[in-house]
């Protein structure tokens, strides 16, 4: 078998044919691809690489502070623009903002000198391999604290100055003032400092200009970003000499109530006005309770997505849930006169001549309802009394009674007819007894009569007090809300 030979010729011949080929045409240098100009990019390239070089070689520590005297002070210029609000956590008092930051300080140790390098006056390094000022948030309230971006990289200039960019998303507490809600406007204020160094070391400064500016942000919807504002605090503690320098940010959002006012509050002042129209319902009406109770119970939700809504704070209660409150306690009371007047509409007895007098003289022309005053003392009415299948008309009744107790009549109410005829004196008696029954209930139904229209009066005294309960309350809270949402934008301003 020659296959293996075969194979081992055809290979040396082809190493043999590319060999040739390169010493025909032979492949340029690097140098004959990027001529020994400083102005090239292959010159720039290997000058930064030499620079990186020699910077590094002789870079100590990323942990050590870099400066030569060990009593000087590293400045640290911090600025913080807002990108957009992630999450306001009204409940748990906290927010989540993602930011762009940018930290600039001078690393004595990062020098050179650009003519040296073909003037390369920057170069960009990873943000690992060099000393960053451990700048913290106090107010954190994430698991990992900062999220940073892992792989970023800083920017190095000559005279040793270090430029770090780099996006962070904050999770800090803050504290809600939620009195004015939905109209609120939220002060969130971050702290931050060196969490080794004191001021002697290390002095966190704010930057200034133009390039400090809050140009963009991105609106969510739901809250509008107003200002930010920055203050340096210095403080001291007994334990140290030293002074401690903190960065202090505020940031205020103002809330947009658009979806507040459309799911919250109007349907709540819409509950409220069916709760007054229940006053103008009949007051024998049996819906007048069942729609009582269900303005009552929607209210009651209402009231509890606010509750959800809103922070356990105890010195500061929203005044929307005030108001809620407020529709509730109306709608109680809506409740309680409904029964009453129910109660009162069904009444039969005898009523008092002060209780006649109070409502149907007094207080139906305060309210302005006409009521029916017939009834007193008007003669009964013709009714009937049904037994089986024969009908009693009263009026009949007591025509036939008369002329028989006037024919039957004597002094001692029994004639010879009736000790004769014993079933003419039944008759008698059980048309007496018809009569009285008719004329019980005649009177009874009269009393009831002056009882509803009692129940009628009560039912416009409560839809009168109500009404401007409720809109006195409604006035005055929407007043306060208002003029204090001023106070708040003009204290901002």
């Amino acid at each position: 078998m020659n296959h293996p030979r075969i194979v081992l010729n055809v290979v040396s011949n082809g190493l043999l044919f590319i060999s040739l080929f390169n010493v025909v045409n032979p492949q340029p240098t690097i140098s004959e691809i990027v001529p020994p100009n400083n102005t090239s990019n292959g010159s720039t390239v290997n000058h930064m690489l030499l620079l990186r070089d020699n910077l590094f070689d002789a870079y100590g520590s990323v942990y050590v502070r870099p400066v030569r005297d060990g009593k000087s002070t590293t400045v640290v210029t911090f600025r913080m623009l807002l990108h957009s609000l992630l999450d306001m956590d009204t409940k748990n008092q906290r927010f989540k903002i993602s930011t762009w930051v940018k930290m600039t300080w001078r690393d004595e140790f990062l020098q050179w000198n650009s003519s040296e390098y073909g003037g390369i006056d920057v170069i960009h390094v990873p943000a690992a391999s060099v000393w960053r000022p451990d700048i913290t948030l106090h107010s954190n309230t994430e698991d990992t604290f900062e999220l940073v971006k892992p792989d970023t990289f800083v920017e190095l200039r000559p005279e040793g100055t270090v430029v770090w960019y780099v996006p962070i998303i904050y999770g800090s507490t803050c504290l809600q003032h939620v009195r004015y809600f939905p109209f609120d406007r939220q002060e969130c204020t971050m702290k931050f400092s060196s969490w080794a160094y004191d001021g002697a070391a290390l002095e966190p400064q704010a930057e200034a200009g133009a390039d400090a500016e809050q140009i963009r942000f991105a609106e969510n919807g739901v809250w509008s970003f107003i200002s930010v504002t920055n203050e340096v605090i210095t403080e001291y503690f007994p334990c140290c000499p030293e002074p401690y320098y903190h960065l202090e940010f505020t940031i205020v959002f103002q809330r947009n109530a658009g979806f507040y006012v459309t799911y919250l509050i109007l349907p709540c002042c819409f509950l409220s006005a069916l709760s007054l129209l229940v006053f103008l319902l009949p007051p024998d009406c049996g819906e007048k309770l069942t729609l009582s109770i269900t303005n009552l119970l929607a209210l009651v939700v209402f009231q509890q997505l606010i509750a959800e809504t809103m922070p356990p704070n105890g010195n500061e209660l929203p005044l929307l849930g005030t108001y809620f409150l407020a529709m509730i306690i109306m709608v109680c009371v809506s409740v309680v006169g409904t029964v009453l007047v129910i109660s009162i509409s069904h009444n039969s007895t005898q009523m008092h001549p002060w209780i006649k007098t109070l409502f149907l003289d007094v207080l139906s022309k305060v309210v302005c309802l006409k009521v029916d005053m017939d009834t007193e003392g008007s003669e009964p009415t013709p009714h009937k009394m049904t037994n089986g299948s024969t009908s009693f008309d009263e009026g009949n009744l007591n025509s036939g009674y008369n002329e028989l107790s006037a024919v039957t009549n004597t002094d001692n109410g029994i004639s010879s007819m009736t000790s004769t005829d014993p079933n003419i004196a039944k008759i008698l008696r059980i048309m007496a007894f018809m009569k009285n029954e008719m004329v019980s209930q005649s009177d009874k139904e009269n009393r009831q009569l002056l009882w509803k229209q009692v129940s009628k009066v009560i039912d416009r005294c409560l839809f009168i007090i109500l009404v401007i309960y409720a809109l006195a309350i409604s006035l005055t809270i929407g007043t306060y809300i208002y003029m204090g949402s001023e106070t708040v934008q003009e204290h901002d301003e």
